[in-house]
């Protein structure tokens, strides 16, 4: 009694097109604007996709986010190539719904930059509450010296590496049909989210 079939329109299809680009890439670290803007074209047309039985367009993102997925691996393991500068004042937006899509490569690589270098920093402060704590235990000191700030640095920025790199690894093993699931869950929230 609860379900009442949506129309399959040019709402349907804005509907379809919002979820699934959210879905691909929730904290718009791996499109540019200029992906968004030629996947515009399809906003009102996935209606008539779907009912063609037409991938045109998903095969388009797809094949978009394989490469920039690719590109973005090269990004981090820049950044967490050397130490941070942890006495530079940086800013980074964290509001991803807000958050625009890069305007180019530059821009989304400074984002991968500032975004590691957070993740970084974060468990560098933890690693140094623990170190303070083992300073305190003087037993606990003598077995296990405190690691000094460039070791604890560098084990930071090792652990974050291999941390990022078992996501995309596990990302890589990921088939298109598991991609082509994203996309028809988009699709079918729209008459059911359940």
């Amino acid at each position: 009694g609860h379900y009442s079939p949506s129309a399959i329109d040019d709402t349907f299809s804005k509907g379809v097109y919002k979820d699934y680009l959210e879905a691909l890439d929730p904290s718009k670290r791996f499109f540019l604007q200029s992906d968004i803007e030629e996947f515009s074209k399809f906003e009102l047309k996935l209606d008539d996709q779907i009912n063609e039985k037409d991938l045109t367009f998903f095969d388009l993102t797809y094949a978009r986010l394989m490469k920039r997925m690719k590109e973005s691996k090269d990004y981090y393991q820049d950044a967490l190539a050397k130490p941070f500068d942890y006495k530079k004042d940086e800013t980074i937006n964290t509001d991803y719904e807000k958050l625009p899509y890069a305007k180019n490569k530059a821009e989304l690589k400074e984002r991968w930059r500032l975004q590691v270098k957070l993740s970084a920093l974060s468990s560098l402060v933890e690693k140094q509450k623990l170190e303070e704590d083992k300073k305190k235990d003087e037993e606990l000191a003598k077995k296990d010296a405190p690691k000094s700030f460039e070791t604890l640095e560098k084990e930071t920025r090792e652990n974050t590496l291999k941390s990022l790199n078992d996501n995309f690894s596990f990302i890589k093993d990921l088939t298109r049909d598991d991609w082509f699931s994203v996309y028809v869950n988009a699709i079918a929230s729209r008459f059911d989210p359940h």
